[in-house]
């Protein structure tokens, strides 16, 4: 302790430290495959520096590689990143899951691949660590897809999509009050969105929140956690969402509401790769569903 404390044990270990960084830096301008092999075996350990390291953290970015929606197979620097970013696109953003497989086919991403913007994958569980504490970048701003103040595109179009969503909103006030009952003992609240654009639902967290893969993974160590409630985003041009207020509009009683209101509580759930509450009530609502189609 007392050797760690010592200044010149500081001095040597900023050195080799700087030194490090600039080994890392100039192998992958050099050998950016052989810099990839390495960060694939050793880049978990690397980002914890992003958080353990405040101090160097700048320098440890820019070692850092990614996955993103830009290529299914390349790793990415974060500067790579930046200069591809579109001209109106003021953030970085990144999505985190279990795996790429399921955050690609997240509802979350939709508006996204819409808009042509690109969103880092982030899959490894110390990437759940780092992007609490990591928020900004060369004065970009580091912001989650499953965030709910999630806002594309430029100003007038932000505020004319605000706009549109406010009057269906108050259009389809007592349909979403309904679903909100329905599910409130899951959800915080439940609100329409732009953010899907072939999706009925999602589910978004607020800053500060854990995100579903996070509470797995800390259930998994054994630590108990108090479950997240979070909001539910609805897709207002979804057929589905049509459907549901046309019958709401002719019977506001009706018992099927309550159920879809489940189903797409569910479906949401099942998007992101998360596990429903009663798999065996969702299974008797779905096969109910398809008896009445066919």
């Amino acid at each position: 302790e007392i050797l760690q404390h010592d200044r010149q044990i500081q001095t040597i270990r900023k050195t080799v430290v700087k030194k490090t960084l600039d080994a890392l830096k100039k192998l992958y301008k050099e050998d950016r495959d052989k810099y990839i092999e390495f960060w694939k075996q050793f880049g978990q350990v690397i980002k914890e520096g992003l958080f353990k390291e405040p101090e160097n953290k700048d320098k440890i970015f820019d070692c850092c590689l990614f996955q993103s929606t830009i290529s299914p197979t390349d790793y990415y620097s974060i500067s790579e990143y930046i200069e591809r970013m579109k001209p109106e696109q003021d953030a970085i953003y990144f999505l985190t899951g279990e795996s790429r497989e399921v955050l690609e086919n997240s509802p979350h991403l939709e508006a996204f691949k819409e808009k042509g913007y690109e969103v880092l994958l982030l899959t490894d569980p110390v990437d759940e660590v780092w992007v609490q504490y990591c928020t900004e970048y060369k004065d970009k701003k580091l912001k989650s897809a499953a965030n709910t103040s999630l806002e594309l595109g430029s100003e007038e179009e932000r505020k004319k999509t605000t706009e549109t969503l406010k009057k269906k909103e108050e259009e389809w006030k007592s349909l979403l009050d309904l679903i909100q009952n329905k599910l409130d003992k899951y959800i915080k609240t439940v609100k329409l969105s732009s953010r899907m654009s072939t999706s009925a639902a999602c589910l978004v967290c607020e800053q500060g929140q854990l995100t579903p893969h996070l509470e797995a993974l800390l259930k998994a160590s054994g630590k108990e956690v108090q479950a997240t409630k979070r909001t539910l985003e609805l897709n207002p041009t979804h057929p589905l969402m049509s459907k549901m207020f046309e019958l709401f509009t002719t019977d506001k009683n009706n018992p099927k509401l309550a159920d879809y209101a489940e189903l797409l509580y569910a479906q949401a759930l099942l998007a992101e790769g998360g596990q429903i509450p009663d798999p065996a009530s969702f299974n008797k609502k779905v096969a109910e569903l398809m008896v009445g189609a066919l």
